[in-house]
């Protein structure tokens, strides 16, 4: 009885205890149900940008009751570019801050542990793997250039000519980022042994073509005036020794003209025809929003001239903008009259230190037979036979006019003792130049630089012309705080131009070989001095002029910019940029007392000097803003100052002791010694406002006023204005 009822007892506690086990069961099960049903609708708000993986996690804990577990040195190395979320779910949140992490996460009773992904793979963590592939653009071409990167570390490589690359990474799979300028980035997750196929796609916000007119920056699509844009990827394979490559056959509407093909020489652009008969038709150049002087800097008299634009290295030119009509003269007054060509030069951009060399030759020559000459025995042959025809029509016989010919052709066209001369193979040769280039550029998000250094030497295809050019250049930009930004654009070139005689001077290259001296000329004589006696040239010899004779120019420009840039509320920005432009040019003359150019006064030697300073301060203020998202206005403000001052002096010497002593100093008489100098100064006022409604219907004024002290105060004073209307009628909508 007792052993039955202890049973008894033993079954109730025993039933007891599996109830009491089985209804924890239930509740536990019920807890974890409810928490993982509260982990999956749970959501959160929360926008981040370059934050560590742990601010996240608190920032979740914080509006959440999830509780986070993790290992500090697996999170602290973590990093989230830009998080922003609204109401949503924790799971598509951590899965976002953990993709390509190596982590991974379990929820378990309202804790949420962040841990290493189990390798399944017993390969040994110190091999690497290879991974190859080809990146191609949306046309199947190969990018050569193109940025592949192992997400979340410094582990990259370039695209080579093929658009093949090869990376060694430490695990497998490994998340690369692909990147090139103008395409949209691409995230693609690479394993072992497979071979990658990248194609670009073209990224429109980024290849929208722009508008640079020096008081702003415009999409083409919403820019009301006139202007043609040659970008930096039309540029890129121009073989450009000077600025005017980069235009030809670029740009709409542009023409270019040249009175010499010297090295250098000046060149007229003109833009939608000519503007003036009298006047000047070149147009306003403005290089980084400054204006600048245009045309010639030479200091002597020559058809050539020097161009202030050969100066520049091509490569620094990052695009230009051709504004054409009357909206470039209201932007810039008078100046502005035939249009303006704006200029801009390179900036550095985020990432790794770009270096870049850049070397190239090339030659030159006539593109065609310059006015073809009769060769010596052509021409002894057509005046023998002149002669003949002379004679008879005098009324002589045969025999005496062949007797009469025979006796006085070698008085028009001798066979020289060297035989005939072809004059250009002595005066012209192929041109030739070559040019090498270094730049270094990058930066962080802070802090961008730019830098570049080059030389150039071209010899043209006459004797004694050529350019030689040493250029530098730094433009530097710094986000000093978050409204604060500074930066400087710096260029200092020198150079040095051969200039030879043109026009009709009896020992210019083109007209003495064309004109003065015939095949039957020596440029020597048997005895090797030099031949003094030219059968049309009298005592001119040109290539004894070419040896002694010169006329050079050497030029030295440091054209210096420095802004600051303030933005005071969003988009309500002001900016001030100071500029100063120094030009040095000197220019020598020397006339060889050995040559006919210089033994009547037994040599003479003419110098000038010309310096030229522009100073510029421009203050600008301008808002951007928008009303109902529908209408959207630009505006701007701005007060501007140009100082320029020119000096200029000269010297004429004559009769030197020697000619091996050229320096003016040493001439015994002074012919000449004169000099001037003239400062002026203009100040204008300029407003601009564009509107536009839905990017589709476009509105834009300005107005300005400049005051130059060039005239009389009463009427010094000229205001430019000018209204534009845009209506695009095809407009993509995003879907």
């Amino acid at each position: 009885m007792d052993k039955k009822h202890n049973y008894t007892n033993h079954g109730k506690s025993s039933k007891r205890l599996w109830i009491t086990f089985l209804f924890f069961c239930i509740i536990t099960t019920g807890f974890m149900q409810a928490a993982n049903k509260v982990f999956a609708q749970a959501t959160v708000t929360a926008s981040f940008k370059n934050a560590t993986l742990s601010e996240i996690l608190w920032e979740i804990q914080r509006q959440t009751d999830f509780t986070f577990v993790y290992s500090t040195n697996d999170v602290k190395q973590i990093k989230v570019q830009n998080l922003n979320v609204n109401n949503e779910k924790i799971a598509n949140v951590l899965d976002k801050c953990l993709m390509n992490s190596g982590l991974t996460y379990s929820v378990h009773n309202g804790v949420i542990a962040i841990k290493q992904i189990e390798e399944k793979e017993s390969a040994v963590p110190q091999q690497k793997t290879t991974l190859t592939g080809t990146v191609l653009d949306e046309t199947g071409e190969p990018i050569i250039g193109a940025n592949i990167l192992v997400k979340g570390t410094t582990n990259g490589t370039t695209t080579d000519l093929d658009g093949h690359f090869s990376l060694d990474v430490d695990r497998i799979p490994a998340t690369l980022i692909i990147s090139y300028i103008g395409y949209g980035k691409q995230e693609i997750k690479a394993t072992a042994g497979k071979i990658l196929k990248v194609v670009m796609a073209p990224d429109n916000n980024v290849m929208e073509e722009v508008v640079v007119t020096g008081y702003g920056t415009f999409k083409k699509s919403a820019y009301a005036g006139s202007a043609s844009t040659v970008k930096a990827d039309k540029m890129k394979d121009i073989p450009a020794v000077s600025f005017k490559d980069l235009l030809q056959g670029n740009a709409p509407g542009v023409q270019f003209s040249s009175s010499s093909g010297q090295p250098g020489a000046s060149s007229s652009l003109n833009i939608r025809g000519m503007g003036s008969f009298n006047a000047s038709n070149s147009p306003l150049y403005v290089i980084d929003g400054i204006p600048m002087r245009s045309g010639s800097i030479n200091t002597m008299s020559s058809d050539a001239g020097l161009d202030i634009m050969s100066t520049i290295n091509s490569s620094d030119i990052e695009n230009i903008t051709i504004i054409k009509d009357a909206a470039a003269a209201s932007l810039y007054g008078s100046r502005a009259a035939n249009g303006v060509v704006l200029i801009t030069t390179k900036k550095g951009k985020s990432g790794k230190p770009q270096i870049s060399f850049k070397a190239d030759w090339g030659s030159s020559d006539f593109a065609m037979d310059y006015r073809p000459v009769m060769g010596g025995e052509e021409r002894r042959e057509y005046i023998y036979n002149g002669l003949v025809a002379g004679a008879l029509r005098d009324g002589n016989s045969h025999d005496e006019a062949i007797a009469y010919a025979n006796e006085n052709i070698d008085d028009y066209a001798p066979v020289p003792w060297c035989g005939y001369v072809d004059w250009d193979d002595i005066m012209f040769k192929k041109g030739n130049h070559q040019t090498y280039e270094a730049s270094i550029s990058g930066g962080t998000d802070k802090f961008k630089y730019y830098s570049s250094i080059s030389y150039l030497k071209q010899e043209g295809i006459a004797i004694n012309s050529g350019l030689e050019r040493i250029s530098g250049r730094l433009n530097v930009d710094y986000q000093a705080t978050d409204k604060l930004k500074l930066g400087a654009n710096m260029l200092f070139a020198t150079v040095n131009q051969d200039v030879y005689g043109e026009g009709t001077s009896y020992t210019s290259p083109f007209y003495s070989s064309r004109n003065a001296v015939v095949p039957s000329d020596t440029p020597y004589n048997e005895d090797g001095s030099w031949n003094r006696d030219f059968i049309r040239n009298g005592d001119r010899n040109p290539l004894l002029s070419a040896t002694y004779d010169y006329q050079r120019e050497y030029v030295n420009r440091a054209f210096n910019t420095i802004y600051g840039e303030y933005e005071f509320i969003k988009n309500l920005k002001f900016k001030s940029t100071f500029s100063y432009d120094y030009t040095n040019t000197k220019g020598k003359d020397w006339s060889d007392p050995r040559t006919s150019n210089g033994e009547d006064v037994n040599g003479g030697m003419s110098k000038k000097f010309y310096e030229y300073k522009k100073m510029v301060w421009a203050n600008q203020l301008s808002y951007k803003f928008n009303i109902a998202n529908d209408h959207h206005f630009d505006a701007l403000v701005g007060y501007e100052i140009d100082d320029q001052y020119r000096d200029y002096l000269s010297g004429y010497a004559t009769n030197f002791a020697t000619a091996d002593k050229d320096e003016i100093s040493n001439g015994m008489k002074t012919e000449s010694v004169g000099g001037s100098s003239t400062r002026t100064r203009m100040v204008s006022y300029l407003t601009r406002v564009n509107y536009d409604y839905k990017n589709k219907y476009y509105l834009g004024g300005s107005f300005r006023t400049d005051g130059s002290s060039r005239l009389h105060k009463d009427s010094r004073w000229g205001s430019f204005w000018s209204v534009s209307a845009a209506w695009r009628m095809r407009l993509k909508r995003n879907s």
